[in-house]
């Protein structure tokens, strides 16, 4: 990533629940525009919603590649599991939307064009935010979900809820006395019409989140009229290997389309 291509503004504090500072990076062309542009939040794959690291969105594949397209790119750090259970994770990324509404350093962010996207952990939380966005002030107008669970009532792969595991960890332990909160935690208990458009993205050989989960949220936002697009990549594994820069290019065709027609 050659430097004087992008902007970088790193660790930006923008919020503090329950005394955990939480951080975003901004990643932008350069030299920054003084006209507002469309705005990607990025949210990290964790593993399983436990500690992050922020930093794998400056992988050139990841936010510098929607930076090179145009985008303004934000990266946000969440309290993980260890720190807080559901829905904590979800209050965070509400409120690193609202900081991007409220936009205190005045960067050139149009808050009526921002997308929001992750893998794994981090595609559940960008699914839920995008169709939750009611609780924020910044409205998502468009997701990009790559491997993320998105029914965490029905186990498979690596989301075992029968004994401990990431699922059971992000709710707080036994299942049998936290299944309303799995269902609240599930994005497809919470498509409605109205739903922002999505393009989900996962291996059919997913050995973490199965590709059932893929096509399950496809088809009940498409039941409820939300345009959704599932791209299977055939024979992927979770973390998808030597797809990253293909990937990459369809999340930034996908909002491109969606923002800049």
């Amino acid at each position: 990533m050659s430097a004087s291509e992008f902007t970088l503004l790193p660790d930006i504090r923008y919020a503090s629940p329950d005394g955990i500072d939480l951080y975003l990076d901004v990643l932008g062309p350069a030299p920054l525009p003084t006209t507002p542009l469309p705005t990607v939040v990025r949210i990290d794959g964790c593993p399983g919603w436990g500690p992050g690291d922020r930093s794998s969105a400056l992988l050139p594949f990841a936010n510098p590649a929607l930076a090179r397209a145009g985008f303004l790119t934000v990266a946000i750090s969440v309290r993980h599991t260890g720190q807080a259970i559901f829905p904590a994770q979800l209050h965070d990324v509400h409120a690193a939307l609202d900081w991007l509404h409220r936009n205190p350093l005045g960067l050139p962010i149009d808050p009526d064009r921002i997308g929001i996207w992750g893998q794994s952990a981090g595609g559940h939380l960008a699914a839920l935010a995008g169709l939750s966005t009611s609780r924020s002030r910044a409205n998502v107008r468009a997701v990009v979900t790559i491997s993320g669970p998105s029914d965490l009532l029905r186990p498979g792969g690596a989301m075992r809820i029968d004994r401990p595991s990431p699922v059971t960890a992000l709710v707080g332990g036994d299942v049998s006395t936290h299944r309303e909160q799995l269902r609240a935690a599930s994005p497809i208990a919470c498509v409605s019409a109205g739903a922002p458009p999505f393009l989900i993205i996962h291996g059919t050989a997913d050995e973490t989140v199965p590709y059932e989960q893929a096509e399950r949220l496809h088809r009940a936002l498409l039941a409820v009229g939300a345009p959704s697009r599932l791209l299977a990549i055939p024979g992927g594994l979770h973390n998808l290997r030597d797809s990253w820069y293909a990937v990459a290019d369809e999340a930034a065709c996908f909002f491109a389309e969606l923002f800049w027609r």
